[in-house]
């Protein structure tokens, strides 16, 4: 996939992610059901990825607890 000069860059230390026009038209033709099942997939993939200290942070924000 090429970056096209819409597409930003992403910042030092940061990210970026492109999503296709293809990819929008795939998950608008989910049912909503699916939809939920792949925003929970999704939070379930970072749950169990996610580093000691990344699982801190998380939990630091989840109580509203500034570092």
């Amino acid at each position: 996939m090429t970056q096209t000069s819409n597409q930003s860059t992403a910042e030092p230390n940061g990210f970026s992610y492109y999503v296709s026009d293809e990819q929008l038209a795939a998950f608008a033709k989910l049912s909503m059901l699916e939809r939920l099942q792949w925003v929970d997939d999704a939070r379930l993939f970072t749950l169990m990825t996610q580093t000691p200290e990344t699982k801190v942070r998380h939990e630091f924000l989840r109580k509203g607890v500034t570092q």
